[in-house]
Protein backbone atom coordinates (compact mmCIF):
# COMPACT_ATOMS: atom_id res chain seq x y z
CA UNK A 1 0.00 0.00 0.00
CA UNK A 2 2.89 2.26 0.91
CA UNK A 3 4.31 1.65 -3.22
CA UNK A 4 0.51 2.79 -3.95
CA UNK A 5 0.40 5.57 -2.53
CA UNK A 6 2.02 7.73 -4.73
CA UNK A 7 -0.33 6.78 -7.68
CA UNK A 8 -3.17 7.20 -5.25
CA UNK A 9 -2.36 10.31 -4.30
CA UNK A 10 -1.74 11.43 -7.78
CA UNK A 11 -5.31 10.94 -8.57
CA UNK A 12 -6.57 12.54 -5.61
CA UNK A 13 -4.66 15.16 -6.69
CA UNK A 14 -5.95 15.14 -10.40
CA UNK A 15 -9.74 14.25 -9.35
CA UNK A 16 -10.48 16.07 -6.56
CA UNK A 17 -7.70 18.79 -5.97
CA UNK A 18 -6.68 17.37 -2.99
CA UNK A 19 -3.84 16.23 -0.57
CA UNK A 20 -3.86 12.51 0.14
CA UNK A 21 -3.03 11.59 4.56
CA UNK A 22 -0.62 8.67 4.37
CA UNK A 23 -2.81 7.34 7.37
CA UNK A 24 -4.96 6.15 4.18
CA UNK A 25 -2.22 4.49 3.57
CA UNK A 26 -1.90 2.03 6.58
CA UNK A 27 -5.52 1.74 6.70
CA UNK A 28 -5.98 0.02 3.16
CA UNK A 29 -3.00 -2.02 4.37
CA UNK A 30 -4.93 -2.59 8.23
CA UNK A 31 -7.95 -3.88 6.01
CA UNK A 32 -6.59 -6.17 3.00
CA UNK A 33 -4.29 -7.64 5.79
CA UNK A 34 -7.81 -8.51 7.64
CA UNK A 35 -9.24 -12.23 7.26
CA UNK A 36 -10.98 -14.97 9.24
CA UNK A 37 -12.15 -13.85 13.08
CA UNK A 38 -10.32 -10.18 12.52
CA UNK A 39 -12.26 -9.64 9.29
CA UNK A 40 -15.58 -11.27 10.90
CA UNK A 41 -15.23 -8.56 13.38
CA UNK A 42 -15.22 -5.72 11.53
CA UNK A 43 -17.89 -7.05 8.63
CA UNK A 44 -20.04 -8.70 11.28
CA UNK A 45 -20.00 -6.83 14.73
CA UNK A 46 -18.91 -3.27 14.17
CA UNK A 47 -20.18 -3.37 9.78
CA UNK A 48 -17.74 -1.14 8.71
CA UNK A 49 -15.74 -1.37 5.15
CA UNK A 50 -13.44 0.58 3.13
CA UNK A 51 -15.28 3.03 0.73
CA UNK A 52 -14.92 6.54 -0.72
CA UNK A 53 -11.47 7.34 -2.21
CA UNK A 54 -10.11 4.28 -0.05
CA UNK A 55 -11.15 1.82 -3.39
CA UNK A 56 -8.44 3.39 -4.87
CA UNK A 57 -6.21 1.61 -2.98
CA UNK A 58 -8.05 -2.06 -3.30
CA UNK A 59 -8.31 -2.36 -6.96
CA UNK A 60 -8.50 -0.97 -10.02
CA UNK A 61 -11.55 2.01 -9.80
CA UNK A 62 -13.82 3.44 -13.04
CA UNK A 63 -16.92 5.49 -12.87
CA UNK A 64 -19.86 4.22 -13.84
CA UNK A 65 -22.32 5.72 -16.58
CA UNK A 66 -19.26 8.89 -17.25
CA UNK A 67 -20.09 10.26 -14.00
CA UNK A 68 -17.80 12.65 -12.24
CA UNK A 69 -15.56 10.67 -9.53
CA UNK A 70 -15.84 12.77 -6.44
CA UNK A 71 -19.51 11.53 -6.53
CA UNK A 72 -18.48 8.49 -5.42
CA UNK A 73 -20.06 7.90 -1.75
CA UNK A 74 -20.66 11.43 -1.30
CA UNK A 75 -24.45 11.44 0.31
CA UNK A 76 -27.09 14.40 -1.13
CA UNK A 77 -26.09 16.51 2.68
CA UNK A 78 -22.41 16.11 3.20
CA UNK A 79 -20.25 19.27 2.93
CA UNK A 80 -17.67 19.40 0.30
CA UNK A 81 -15.31 19.29 3.19
CA UNK A 82 -16.39 15.36 3.75
CA UNK A 83 -14.56 12.95 1.53
CA UNK A 84 -15.69 9.60 2.54
CA UNK A 85 -13.19 6.78 3.11
CA UNK A 86 -15.27 4.38 5.17
CA UNK A 87 -18.58 2.85 5.18
CA UNK A 88 -20.50 2.14 8.42
CA UNK A 89 -23.46 -0.69 8.72
CA UNK A 90 -26.59 1.42 9.89
CA UNK A 91 -28.54 4.53 8.86
CA UNK A 92 -25.87 5.46 6.47
CA UNK A 93 -23.49 5.58 8.60
CA UNK A 94 -19.95 6.83 6.77
CA UNK A 95 -16.70 8.05 8.34
CA UNK A 96 -14.13 10.66 5.98
CA UNK A 97 -11.59 13.34 5.91
CA UNK A 98 -12.52 16.64 6.69
CA UNK A 99 -10.75 19.39 4.79
CA UNK A 100 -11.00 22.81 5.82
CA UNK A 101 -8.31 23.87 2.96
CA UNK A 102 -7.45 22.03 -0.41
CA UNK A 103 -4.37 23.26 0.02
CA UNK A 104 -3.90 21.42 3.11
CA UNK A 105 -3.76 17.92 4.72
CA UNK A 106 -7.18 16.74 6.33
CA UNK A 107 -7.43 18.54 9.86
CA UNK A 108 -10.24 15.98 10.99
CA UNK A 109 -11.84 12.51 10.96
CA UNK A 110 -15.53 13.09 11.12
CA UNK A 111 -19.04 11.21 11.02
CA UNK A 112 -22.13 11.70 9.43
CA UNK A 113 -25.65 8.96 9.68
CA UNK A 114 -26.68 9.65 5.91
CA UNK A 115 -30.50 8.15 6.28
CA UNK A 116 -30.73 9.98 9.55
CA UNK A 117 -30.43 13.35 10.34
CA UNK A 118 -26.96 14.12 8.47
CA UNK A 119 -25.20 16.12 10.65
CA UNK A 120 -21.37 16.21 10.79
CA UNK A 121 -19.65 15.67 13.36
CA UNK A 122 -16.10 14.63 14.39
CA UNK A 123 -15.01 11.10 15.40
CA UNK A 124 -12.52 12.17 18.08
CA UNK A 125 -9.47 10.05 16.76
CA UNK A 126 -6.74 11.34 14.68
CA UNK A 127 -6.26 8.19 12.38
CA UNK A 128 -9.14 5.79 10.87
CA UNK A 129 -7.47 2.66 12.89
CA UNK A 130 -8.08 4.74 15.78
CA UNK A 131 -11.59 5.59 14.78
CA UNK A 132 -12.11 1.80 14.98
CA UNK A 133 -10.38 0.76 18.34
CA UNK A 134 -12.98 3.25 19.50
CA UNK A 135 -15.37 1.40 18.12
CA UNK A 136 -14.55 -1.90 20.08
CA UNK A 137 -16.36 -3.21 23.40
CA UNK A 138 -13.35 -4.63 25.15
CA UNK A 139 -16.21 -6.92 26.86
CA UNK A 140 -16.81 -8.46 23.50
CA UNK A 141 -14.66 -11.40 23.20
CA UNK A 142 -14.85 -11.70 19.29
CA UNK A 143 -13.06 -8.51 19.41
CA UNK A 144 -9.87 -9.85 20.58
CA UNK A 145 -8.29 -10.70 17.04
CA UNK A 146 -9.13 -7.37 15.62
CA UNK A 147 -7.47 -5.89 18.90
CA UNK A 148 -4.14 -7.69 18.04
CA UNK A 149 -4.66 -6.98 14.66
CA UNK A 150 -4.82 -2.60 15.23
CA UNK A 151 -1.92 -3.33 17.56
CA UNK A 152 0.13 -4.93 15.22
CA UNK A 153 -0.51 -1.90 13.37
CA UNK A 154 -0.19 0.98 15.92
CA UNK A 155 3.10 1.55 14.67
CA UNK A 156 2.68 2.26 11.00
CA UNK A 157 -0.30 3.88 11.94
CA UNK A 158 1.67 6.57 14.36
CA UNK A 159 4.72 6.97 11.89
CA UNK A 160 1.89 7.72 9.15
CA UNK A 161 0.26 9.80 11.84
CA UNK A 162 3.93 12.13 12.41
CA UNK A 163 4.63 12.24 8.93
CA UNK A 164 1.24 13.71 8.16
CA UNK A 165 1.52 15.76 11.19
CA UNK A 166 5.03 17.44 10.32
CA UNK A 167 3.47 18.21 6.71
CA UNK A 168 0.60 20.04 8.83
CA UNK A 169 2.93 21.89 10.89
CA UNK A 170 5.01 23.03 7.80
CA UNK A 171 1.71 24.29 6.31
CA UNK A 172 0.92 26.33 9.18
CA UNK A 173 4.46 27.63 9.38
CA UNK A 174 4.02 29.13 5.70
CA UNK A 175 0.98 30.66 6.60
CA UNK A 176 2.17 31.87 9.56
CA UNK A 177 3.15 35.00 7.60
CA UNK A 178 -0.47 35.89 6.46
CA UNK A 179 -1.87 34.89 9.68
CA UNK A 180 -2.57 37.70 13.03
CA UNK A 181 -0.63 36.76 16.06
CA UNK A 182 -3.45 34.29 18.00
CA UNK A 183 -5.72 32.82 15.24
CA UNK A 184 -3.93 30.05 15.36
CA UNK A 185 -5.15 28.64 18.40
CA UNK A 186 -8.38 29.43 17.45
CA UNK A 187 -11.19 26.98 18.58
CA UNK A 188 -12.73 24.92 16.08
CA UNK A 189 -16.13 25.80 15.39
CA UNK A 190 -19.78 24.27 14.58
CA UNK A 191 -23.25 25.02 12.78
CA UNK A 192 -26.18 23.29 14.25
CA UNK A 193 -25.86 20.93 12.00
CA UNK A 194 -21.67 20.60 10.75
CA UNK A 195 -18.13 21.07 11.79
CA UNK A 196 -17.09 24.44 10.47
CA UNK A 197 -14.44 24.90 8.57
CA UNK A 198 -11.52 27.27 9.78
CA UNK A 199 -11.18 30.54 7.88
CA UNK A 200 -8.64 32.72 7.80
CA UNK A 201 -8.71 36.33 9.89
CA UNK A 202 -10.28 38.88 7.78
CA UNK A 203 -13.25 36.55 6.88
CA UNK A 204 -15.88 37.96 8.69
CA UNK A 205 -18.46 36.39 11.06
CA UNK A 206 -20.04 33.13 10.53
CA UNK A 207 -22.28 33.92 13.59
CA UNK A 208 -22.55 30.31 14.35
CA UNK A 209 -24.61 31.15 17.23
CA UNK A 210 -27.69 32.06 14.69
CA UNK A 211 -27.12 29.10 12.93
CA UNK A 212 -30.25 27.07 14.63
CA UNK A 213 -32.04 29.87 14.37
CA UNK A 214 -31.24 30.52 10.56
CA UNK A 215 -32.48 26.81 9.64
CA UNK A 216 -35.63 27.58 11.85
CA UNK A 217 -36.20 30.83 9.45
CA UNK A 218 -35.30 28.64 6.06
CA UNK A 219 -38.04 26.17 7.36
CA UNK A 220 -40.60 28.16 8.71
CA UNK A 221 -40.21 32.16 8.15
CA UNK A 222 -39.39 33.20 4.19
CA UNK A 223 -39.00 37.17 5.49
CA UNK A 224 -36.26 36.39 8.26
CA UNK A 225 -34.61 33.61 5.96
CA UNK A 226 -34.46 36.37 3.30
CA UNK A 227 -32.74 38.89 5.43
CA UNK A 228 -30.18 36.07 6.35
CA UNK A 229 -29.40 35.31 2.90
CA UNK A 230 -28.93 39.49 2.02
CA UNK A 231 -26.64 40.03 4.54
CA UNK A 232 -24.84 37.11 3.41
CA UNK A 233 -24.52 38.03 0.25
CA UNK A 234 -23.72 41.40 0.94
CA UNK A 235 -20.72 40.25 3.57
CA UNK A 236 -19.57 37.90 0.31
CA UNK A 237 -19.97 41.42 -1.86
CA UNK A 238 -17.80 43.16 1.01
CA UNK A 239 -15.08 40.09 1.03
CA UNK A 240 -16.70 38.74 3.53
CA UNK A 241 -17.02 35.03 3.44
CA UNK A 242 -17.70 33.54 6.46
CA UNK A 243 -21.47 33.98 6.86
CA UNK A 244 -21.66 33.02 2.83
CA UNK A 245 -19.63 29.97 3.71
CA UNK A 246 -22.18 29.11 7.04
CA UNK A 247 -25.62 30.08 5.39
CA UNK A 248 -24.42 28.33 2.26
CA UNK A 249 -23.78 24.99 3.89
CA UNK A 250 -26.91 25.05 5.82
CA UNK A 251 -29.11 25.60 3.04
CA UNK A 252 -27.28 23.06 1.63
CA UNK A 253 -28.02 20.59 4.57
CA UNK A 254 -31.58 21.86 5.14
CA UNK A 255 -32.09 20.42 1.11
CA UNK A 256 -35.02 22.69 0.33
CA UNK A 257 -36.05 23.48 -3.33
CA UNK A 258 -37.46 27.18 -2.41
CA UNK A 259 -33.51 28.62 -1.16
CA UNK A 260 -31.57 25.83 -2.84
CA UNK A 261 -30.09 28.34 -5.76
CA UNK A 262 -29.33 31.31 -3.70
CA UNK A 263 -27.54 28.98 -1.10
CA UNK A 264 -25.47 27.28 -3.91
CA UNK A 265 -24.54 30.96 -4.75
CA UNK A 266 -23.73 31.99 -1.65
CA UNK A 267 -21.57 28.39 -0.97
CA UNK A 268 -19.41 28.78 -3.91
CA UNK A 269 -18.91 32.33 -3.98
CA UNK A 270 -17.48 32.14 -0.32
CA UNK A 271 -15.52 29.31 -1.53
CA UNK A 272 -13.95 30.94 -4.19
CA UNK A 273 -13.04 33.69 -2.14
CA UNK A 274 -11.10 32.02 0.34
CA UNK A 275 -9.36 30.38 -2.83
CA UNK A 276 -10.62 26.77 -2.26
CA UNK A 277 -11.63 26.05 -5.62
CA UNK A 278 -10.91 22.03 -5.44
CA UNK A 279 -14.85 22.57 -2.71
CA UNK A 280 -16.32 24.68 -4.87
CA UNK A 281 -15.55 22.59 -7.84
CA UNK A 282 -16.70 19.55 -5.50
CA UNK A 283 -19.68 21.79 -4.09
CA UNK A 284 -20.74 22.57 -8.04
CA UNK A 285 -20.49 18.65 -8.97
CA UNK A 286 -22.82 17.56 -6.31
CA UNK A 287 -25.51 20.55 -6.38
CA UNK A 288 -25.65 19.21 -9.95
CA UNK A 289 -26.07 15.62 -9.40
CA UNK A 290 -27.86 15.44 -5.84
CA UNK A 291 -30.74 13.61 -6.97
CA UNK A 292 -28.66 9.82 -7.65
CA UNK A 293 -29.96 7.49 -6.80
CA UNK A 294 -27.11 5.49 -6.10
CA UNK A 295 -24.08 6.53 -4.59
CA UNK A 296 -21.96 3.53 -5.65
CA UNK A 297 -19.91 5.56 -8.15
CA UNK A 298 -17.10 3.80 -8.74
CA UNK A 299 -16.45 0.32 -10.00
CA UNK A 300 -14.10 -1.84 -9.75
Amino acid sequence: MRDRFPLVQERVRRVYGLRLPRQLAVFAAFWASTAGPERSALEDALMVSPWGITDYFLGDAVARDGLDERLHARFRRDPAEFVTVMAGGSDGLHVGLWYDDPAALPSLIVHNYARDSAETWPCGAPTLLGVLRGMIDPADKRMLPLTAALDWFAPADEKALEADEKALKADEEAAEADREAGDGSAPRAYSAVSVFPMVPPGSGDAQLAESEDRLAAFTGDPRRAARWLADAANDLAAGRPALALAVGQEVHWLDRDDFREQGRELLLGAYRMLGRDALAEIARVHAEHRDLADVQVLLR
